[in-house]
C-alpha cells in the first residue's frame, strides 16, 4: 500500500483515539487514562503476537530505539492528554500534529530526498495543520472553566509535539530491525512500565471505574492500530511521507470536536483543513 494511504489510516485511528481521550482524561486524570490505554494496548498486542506466531527478533543493538520510543510515547501521550483535558481540542490536536516538520527535517538531514511534488504536497499539509491551530477561536471553548491558562496549554501541546517527533523517528528507525508489530508491542510494554513508574513516584493508584473501561478499551485499540499503520507505512522509502499524512490526526480530532462538541472553527481553519486533505490526496496518488 502507498505510504500516504497507511498514514491516512493512521490519522483516522489516532484522531479518533485522541478525541475519546478528551473525555477519559477529564474524568479520570491524564495519567490514569494513559495507564488504562497503554494496558489495553499492551494486552491486545501481546495476544496478537502470541496467536499470530510472529517470529520475534532479539537484536540488542537496536533496543535503545525501542526504549526511546516507549518512553517518548508515554511522555508525549501524557502531555497530549493533559492538554486535551484543558482544551480546546481544536487548538491542542493540530499543534501536536505539526510534528512532521521536525520528522521530515531529521530524515532529510540523513539524506532522504523527496520529489518536488512530494515536497510541495508535504509543505501544503504542514501549512494546513499549522493554520488549523493558529487561527482557532479560543473564546468558544464550551467548558472554559477547564481552560484557565491557555498559554500553559499551548506550551504543553508544544512539548507533546516535540516528543511526538522523537517517538516517530525512533519507531521508524526500529522497524527495519524488529518489524512494525514487534516494535509497537515492545514499545507499548516499555511505555506501560514508564507510566507505572510515574504513578508510583506520585503515589497514585490507577483506578479506572468499570463504566469507563469501554472508552479506555476503544482508545487502546485505536491508538495501537494508528501506530501500527504508521510503522507499516515506514518500511522502505516514504518514511517522511507517512509521517506527514499521519499528522492529519489533528484535523480528524478537530472535525470531531466541531461536529460533536460544537467547538467553533474559523473560516481560516476550514481552509487549513482543505489544505491538509489536498496535500494528502497528492501524496496518496501515484507520482
Amino acid at each position: 500500500m502507498n505510504p500516504a494511504a497507511w498514514g491516512g489510516l493512521s490519522a483516522l485511528s489516532l484522531g479518533s483515539a485522541d478525541f475519546a481521550a478528551r473525555f477519559s482524561s477529564r474524568a479520570l486524570g491524564p495519567s490514569v487514562a494513559l495507564f488504562g490505554m497503554l494496558m489495553v494496548g499492551s494486552i491486545i498486542l501481546s495476544l496478537w503476537v502470541w496467536i499470530s506466531g510472529t517470529p520475534l527478533v532479539w537484536e540488542p543493538s537496536g533496543f535503545w530505539l525501542l526504549v526511546i520510543n516507549g518512553i517518548a510515547t508515554m511522555a508525549m501521550t501524557l502531555c497530549l492528554y493533559t492538554a486535551l483535558a484543558r482544551g480546546p481540542v481544536s487548538v491542542v490536536a493540530p499543534i501536536v500534529a505539526s510534528h512532521p516538520a521536525l520528522v521530515v527535517a531529521f530524515w532529510v538531514a540523513l539524506g532522504t530526498r523527496p520529489s518536488v511534488i512530494q515536497w510541495l504536497a508535504m509543505a501544503v499539509t504542514v501549512i494546513g495543520v499549522i493554520g488549523v491551530a493558529r487561527f482557532a477561536k479560543h473564546s468558544h471553548e464550551p467548558t472554559k472553566s477547564h481552560n484557565p491558562y491557555l498559554a500553559g496549554t499551548l506550551a504543553i501541546a508544544g512539548v507533546a509535539c516535540v516528543l511526538h517527533a522523537v517517538m516517530v523517528v525512533a519507531g521508524q528507525a526500529a522497524v527495519p530491525i524488529y518489524g512494525e508489530l514487534q516494535t509497537l508491542w515492545l514499545a507499548r510494554l516499555i511505555g506501560l512500565l514508564s507510566i507505572l513508574t510515574v504513578l508510583a513516584i506520585r503515589t497514585t493508584t490507577p483506578i479506572v471505574p468499570l463504566r469507563w473501561w469501554p472508552i479506555i478499551a476503544l482508545q487502546g485499540c485505536l491508538d495501537a492500530a494508528g501506530y501500527l499503520f504508521l510503522f507499516a507505512g515506514s518500511q522502505g522509502d516514504g518514511r517522511e511521507i507517512v509521517a506527514v499524512t499521519a499528522s492529519a490526526f489533528g484535523t480528524v480530532t478537530t472535525l470531531l470536536a466541531r461536529f460533536i462538541l460544537r467547538e467553533k472553527i474559523s473560516w481560516i481553519q476550514w481552509c487549513g483543513i482543505a489544505l491538509v486533505f489536498g496535500g494528502i490526496a497528492v501524496l496518496v496518488s501515484p507520482l
